[in-house]
Order: structure tokens, then C-alpha cells, then sequence
């Protein structure tokens, strides 16, 4: 993929665009609100948690997978291989995305999470209508990744990630922060 336009150098190194540099996907202006969800998680063990839409079918939203020892440690202190973790994701209101939090956690090198995010529901593509690098609704979908926010309104392309199948979009999780799901403008 290439990107174009004003970009600079994230704290990473990595290539990071500016929230006017992406065609976010939205959500149709009737979807069901996605409650936030806080969980314990057990660093001992794999775990699967779900986000849903408030609609009658329970509806996924997202789905956030942690391998067993996915942590390293929450604000410096480590954590036991048997320990517990207090996780919230707050999904992006009116989009696709969310926050993970606690801020000060830390993942083990090669245990990160995996999120998917599924959007065949409530989707809107329209954001990419009249672009001239999507021609197509499709072409746009296709582009599809998640960014994660290295600075406010600065946000840098998710290695591994992008669309998987028809519907769903997955990729690491490699700390907590905001990720989008979105296509370069």
C-alpha cells in the first residue's frame, strides 16, 4: 500500500497520518449503541471477549482475543503468571474502533492480542463516496486496516492487520490506546 500526502515520522519511526489523512468507517446513523465492557482477564489462561451491539440479536461488534501470559506488567509492576487483569474496551462511538485501557499496560513480546471487528451490519461506506482513490464501494473496503494513535489525531497503520472475509476486519493488539478502522484519504 502506498500512502501519499503530508505524513511524518511517528515516536516509533513508523509512518503516521493525520485524522484528515483517513476516510474512517462509520456506522449507519441507526445502529444500536455498543456498551462499553470491562472484564477480568486471567494472564493464566487464553481468553475470548465480545463487544455487541444493543439490538435485539446481540449483534458483534468486536471480538478481543488474549493468549495465555499476554502480560507483561500495569504501571511498571509485573504480572504474576497466574495474575488478573482488569481490561475495559470502549468501542468508537458512531465508528469503528475503540480504546483499550488500562493505560499502563504492557503486553509480553510475542503474546499480544488479536481483535476482529465485524461491520456487515451496520457499515456505512458512504464516507468514501466521490473519493478519487476509491472508485468503488469494494475498492474502499478492500483498503480497510486498523490505525492505532500514536499522538492525538495522529495515527499510524497496524502492522498484520486488515480486512478478513466478507465482513470483519482483525489485527494485533499491540498496546492500549485507540485504535480506527479507516483507509487512507
Amino acid at each position: 500500500m502506498t500512502l501519499t500526502g503530508c505524513a511524518d515520522l511517528g515516536p516509533a519511526g513508523d509512518l503516521a497520518l493525520g485524522s484528515s489523512e483517513l476516510l474512517v468507517l462509520l456506522q449507519q446513523p441507526a445502529a444500536p449503541a455498543v456498551p462499553t465492557r470491562s472484564f477480568m482477564v486471567s494472564n493464566a489462561a487464553a481468553s475470548a471477549h465480545q463487544l455487541v451491539h444493543d439490538d435485539p440479536f446481540n449483534t458483534l461488534y468486536l471480538e478481543i482475543r488474549f493468549p495465555a501470559g499476554a502480560f507483561e506488567s500495569v504501571d511498571g509492576v509485573p504480572v504474576a503468571a497466574d495474575g488478573v487483569v482488569d481490561i475495559t474496551v470502549q468501542a468508537r462511538a458512531g465508528g469503528y474502533g475503540f480504546t483499550l485501557s488500562p493505560a499502563g499496560l504492557r503486553f509480553t513480546a510475542g503474546r499480544t492480542p488479536t481483535v476482529v471487528l465485524s461491520f456487515g451490519q451496520y457499515a456505512s461506506f458512504a464516507v468514501a463516496d466521490g473519493s478519487p482513490r476509491y472508485p468503488t464501494r469494494i475498492a474502499y473496503q478492500e483498503a480497510l486496516a486498523l490505525w492505532y494513535e500514536v499522538t492525538p489525531a495522529r495515527w499510524t497503520l497496524v502492522g498484520g492487520s486488515g480486512v478478513q472475509g466478507v465482513d470483519e476486519l482483525g489485527g494485533p493488539v499491540n498496546g492500549p490506546g485507540t485504535y480506527l478502522v479507516a483507509a487512507p484519504r
